[in-house]
């Protein structure tokens, strides 16, 4: 069984930033992620033990923040605008040109790729986060990248170059 306590300080920013990268309201994503690892604890017990625990606290999490924007608990802004020095920070200091890139993409594919790269979240665990078939994700997550690489040039087209620019 996993260790919540550990898993909590392990996934939390990771949350705060894919989901605040996603809506563009760092709060909604604070408030959002809390409530969602306020429910993985009531059910512990049913959380810890799926095979995806990671992709049910993301659609929790993702639910929850749509929720919030649409009560109009905020004004939304765009990726585009986000000031890069949240309280819950990033490792390292983003690639502006290419994070300003993923926020063009559609939703759903930005959801998947920020999914991937900021949530470090498998296939499988994004297709249940996100209530698709995992053939879907993969396919999302290859076009993106050829997206990508069409618009920024060939130094963006792989994978690596995505996940170190948040890791």
């Amino acid at each position: 069984m996993i260790d919540f306590d550990m898993w909590y300080r392990n996934e939390y920013p990771r949350v705060v930033n894919a989901l605040t990268l996603l809506t563009g309201d760092q709060q909604v994503s604070v408030d959002a992620a809390s409530e969602a690892f306020v429910r993985a604890l009531a059910k512990w017990d049913r959380v810890s033990n799926m095979d995806r625990p990671g992709g049910w606290l993301y659609k929790v999490a993702l639910n929850d923040a749509r929720k919030r924007l649409r009560r109009g608990a905020r004004d939304r802004t765009t990726a585009v605008e986000l000031d890069w020095s949240p309280t819950v920070t990033m490792p390292i200091e983003p690639d502006h040109q290419l994070w300003n890139a993923v926020a063009q993409l559609p939703d759903r594919t930005r959801s998947v790729v920020v999914l991937r790269y900021v949530a470090d979240l498998t296939e499988p665990a994004i297709a249940t986060a996100l209530g698709i078939k995992r053939g879907t994700v993969a396919t999302m997550l290859r076009r993106a990248h050829q997206t990508l690489a069409d618009q920024l040039g060939p130094n963006y087209s792989s994978e690596r170059r995505l996940f170190h620019a948040v890791t």
